[in-house]
């Protein structure tokens, strides 16, 4: 068997798959340290940035055997419920740590996007910037004529309105684009609220396609949904693990409850026996007592028929 055959069997079926079962040592579970923990919830996190400036854990070195995988997926235990929780915990704080340090990112390109905007408006040339306000006007005109037809029912007349509006918007930034192309000075950024990255906002669609394709984006896009996921299946457990908590701590008043009547009865039973010891005693008392005054007065017949028999 080639080696390729082998470490595929063993991710499989684990290593121990041809040992009998009797002499397996059974030492390779999901929950050893060696085993990664996000795959088992989520999905193993290095890959996604490799070779990017967020590549910061480099490969994991962990096992990702499907082996474990299954393992996982098919164990129903309470345990495994507690330590899936864990893990899943684990899991959301990498996510977390991971989105704040695009945040930081995130804040500093908006803060210089908004800097240089106001530069933008500041160094536009005069007869460029009265052409973009008068076309902003008319759009917003437009946009409030086709809103007041929508109300008098006059949809037809809304609706063409509205296209007027839009076709002014694509002119608008027509405008812009003639003037604040790409080698521009004064070129309008948006930024990407996926990933943090900057972007033109008239970025050629192969731009916008490679951007969107890039490592980078898909990373940070894969984390977020993969966050949803593990907090809505986080809540899952939360919610069967205090159900269980509940059964159990109930299992255990009536366990509780259960040994404090047996203690009753014990107690009532020792009570009854200590009475009917007292009571056996106190018949053995008075026997003994009976027993005693018969003899006395055995004892004082047999002096008195003495006495008698004396005289004669």
């Amino acid at each position: 068997m080639c080696e390729d055959s082998r470490a595929l069997l063993d991710e499989l079926f684990g290593k121990e798959r041809n040992v009998i079962a009797s002499k397996r040592k059974n030492d390779a579970h999901y929950w050893n340290d060696d085993v990664c923990k996000n795959i088992l919830v989520s999905k193993c996190f290095n890959d996604l940035w490799k070779h990017t400036k967020y590549d910061h854990e480099g490969e994991c070195n962990k096992r990702h055997d499907q082996f474990f995988i299954n393992e996982f997926n098919s164990d129903r235990s309470l345990k495994k419920q507690q330590r899936e929780k864990k893990y899943i915990e684990e899991a959301i704080a990498y996510i977390q740590d991971k989105l704040k340090e695009v945040d930081k990112i995130l804040t500093k390109h908006e803060e210089q996007v908004e800097q240089s905007s106001k530069l933008q408006v500041a160094d536009r040339p005069k007869e460029i910037q009265d052409r973009l306000d008068n076309m902003e006007r008319q759009i917003n005109l437009l946009t409030d004529q086709s809103e007041k037809m929508g109300e008098q029912g006059k949809i037809e007349e809304s609706e063409r309105l509205i296209m007027e509006a839009d076709n002014l918007k694509k002119a608008r930034e027509d405008v812009l684009l003639a003037y604040e192309g790409t080698n521009n000075p004064f070129k309008t950024y948006k930024i990407c609220e996926v990933c943090g990255a900057r972007q033109s906002l008239y970025e050629t669609e192969n731009k916008v396609k490679t951007h969107l394709d890039g490592r980078i984006h898909q990373g940070f896009s894969t984390i977020r949904v993969e966050l949803q996921k593990l907090q809505v299946r986080r809540l899952v457990l939360e919610k069967i693990l205090e159900e269980e908590a509940r059964k159990q701590e109930f299992k255990e008043d009536i366990a509780k409850d259960k040994e404090q009547e047996r203690e009753k009865q014990k107690e009532k039973k020792e009570k009854e026996r200590s009475r009917s010891r007292e009571n056996s005693r106190e018949k053995s008392k008075k026997k003994s007592s009976k027993k005693k005054k018969d003899k006395d007065k055995e004892r004082s017949k047999s002096r008195k028929h003495n006495k008698k028999h004396h005289k004669h």
